[in-house]
């Protein structure tokens, strides 16, 4: 019984990342948690915010793929390659990393799903295999993770989750920073985006349409 309780005291003195999240970054309202992924030496990130816009903003600049350039960090271009059906496609995201790797791209299978008591949206995005054949002079990654906007009154609360396996080898001085820096000034970068007049003034989504009980 000693033996036990003494684990226990040892267990509650242990750092709280070693069991989950460390807060990396909280700024401009925009806060980063990242953790370790057993086998990979890229860590997982978290980013959180609150926006001032609509459920409906944020599903029309989450759907202009090709936009993702003017605001996702590092994004050098995106385009839906393949449409499954109204809530399903494959997206190719190429993503510039410094000098002197090799640029990263990636092959996204998107996900629309709207949770119909709260009202959230998820975007889940898994790696997408044999859609694309490589390109000569980019690393083929992967990328798992989500995007899920909750609306809180007047605002949408996003979360932007994801593990990426980038392909190669890693300094892991950048690999540390880009873990933080992506999230961050993606979030950043879409509070400013969703304030131009073709995201703000956007029409109902149908995808919302769809689930005529949430409102």
């Amino acid at each position: 019984m000693m033996h036990r309780t003494i684990l226990g005291i040892l267990i509650l003195c242990l750092p709280f990342q070693l069991f989950g999240w460390e807060l990396a970054k909280e700024k401009n309202g925009v806060t980063v948690h990242t953790r370790n992924v057993e086998g990979s030496e890229l860590k997982e990130f978290r980013g959180k915010t609150k926006v001032k816009a609509s459920l409906n903003s944020v599903l029309a600049l989450l759907e202009d793929n090709a936009a993702y350039t003017t605001w996702l960090k590092d994004c050098k271009k995106s385009e839906a390659i393949r449409t499954l059906n109204s809530r399903e496609k494959y997206i190719y995201i190429w993503n510039g990393v410094p000098w002197p790797l090799d640029d990263r791209d990636f092959v996204v299978h998107s996900v629309f799903s709207q949770d119909k008591t709260t009202g959230a949206v998820t975007y889940t995005m898994r790696p997408a295999e044999n859609v694309l054949p490589e390109k000569k002079g980019l690393v083929r990654g992967k990328i798992k993770g989500y995007w899920r906007f909750a609306p809180k009154g007047d605002e949408v609360e996003v979360t932007y989750q994801v593990h990426s396996e980038p392909g190669g080898s890693i300094p892991s001085s950048i690999a540390n920073f880009v873990v933080v820096d992506i999230p961050y000034e993606t979030l950043r970068k879409m509070k400013d985006k969703l304030e131009e007049p073709k995201y703000k003034n956007a029409p109902p989504s149908p995808l919302l349409a769809e689930n005529p009980t949430v409102h």
